[in-house]
């Protein structure tokens, strides 16, 4: 029995052999160059780094085709304790044992192979959000109103760079897709890498409404606010025509009796007439467009009858 095996025995061994030579042989091994990141655990927590910009290295590496296939398609980083110098500035030299590889596989080559770090103090300070807009409402809407918040957004980061800000900007405010009065949240664009913002999104209102509409109110009284023991005071003449304006909605809730023209009217020496500008009482929301006419004649009237038809307040 063990000598029918051991032929078996034997082939398996020359296979596994030949399989070893193949993939460690000099015609099977690959060569390689690529860009490792440098991952730094220990920076103080009151400073940042600055420089380099870009953390890494790269790499020129050696062995089995199968294996650098591998690492080429997941190169690992490099991972780094910087001595406690308390320096702004500190230098370290990569080495080969710092790259977490196979054994199989030989690094040729580092560049560079010295790093220097510098540090700068961290910064906050406080931007104002920016919120640019994009498109058009329809044609029957109008922007009345655009609200952000917060309004302000607080920024972490390096000393140089964060006093070189002034603002932060939000994504674009897209009016073409706004049919009515809503929030939209709107992302805040990066100020890069070493920047932290204390929220990387704002909400913003929007308040849209309909274009405003007149309406006209013919032969409305005016009304003469004068005061008490002052006397009475006729206009000519006595009526006036106004027109508003306002969004269709609230305007259809305007009365006649809610549109008051009036004049204030101090005493008057004498009976003689003065020309007494119209003013227009009206509710909240609605304007003036035009008074026909805009001022009157006012004339001090003694009489027991017209004393009788003057409305005071």
């Amino acid at each position: 029995m063990i000598f029918r095996s051991f032929p078996l025995k034997v082939t398996s061994l020359c296979v596994a052999l030949l399989l070893s030579y193949a993939v460690h042989s000099a015609r099977n091994a690959s060569v390689v160059s690529l860009f490792v990141p440098i991952e730094v655990k220990n920076i103080p927590e009151d400073k940042a780094i600055v420089k380099p910009a870009k953390r890494g290295v790269q790499l020129t590496l050696k062995g089995p085709s199968f294996l650098i296939g591998q690492v080429a398609s997941s190169p690992p980083a490099i991972k780094i304790k910087l001595p406690d110098t308390g320096e702004d500035r500190v230098s370290v030299t990569i080495q080969r044992t710092d790259v977490a590889l196979p054994s199989s596989i030989e690094v040729l080559s580092i560049e560079p192979s010295q790093i220097d770090f510098v540090f700068e103090p961290l910064e906050r300070q406080d931007l104002r959000v920016e919120v640019s807009r994009v498109g058009k409402l329809e044609r029957d809407l109008i922007l009345e109103s655009v609200e952000v918040a917060p309004r302000v957004v607080t920024v972490r980061g390096p000393r140089s760079e964060v006093k070189a800000l002034k603002t932060i900007e939000a994504e674009p405010l897209n009016l073409s897709e706004i049919d009515s009065s809503t929030e939209v949240t709107l992302g805040l664009r990066s100020l890069g890498a070493s920047i932290n913002p204390s929220t990387r999104t704002v909400i913003v209102k929007v308040t849209v409404g309909e274009p405003p509409t007149e309406k006209v109110f013919a032969n409305r009284a005016i009304e003469l606010r004068v005061g008490s023991g002052v006397g009475a005071f006729v206009t000519q003449p006595e009526r006036v025509t106004v027109t508003v304006s306002g969004s269709p909605a609230l305007l259809a809730t305007v009365s006649d009796q809610s549109v008051i023209p009036y004049i204030r009217v101090a005493d008057l020496a004498g009976s003689g007439s003065v020309s007494r500008k119209i003013e227009v009482e009206l509710p909240q929301g609605i304007k003036v467009v035009s008074v026909e006419p805009s001022s009157v004649s006012v004339q001090r009237q003694e009489t027991t009858a017209t004393k009788s038809a003057v409305r005071r307040r």
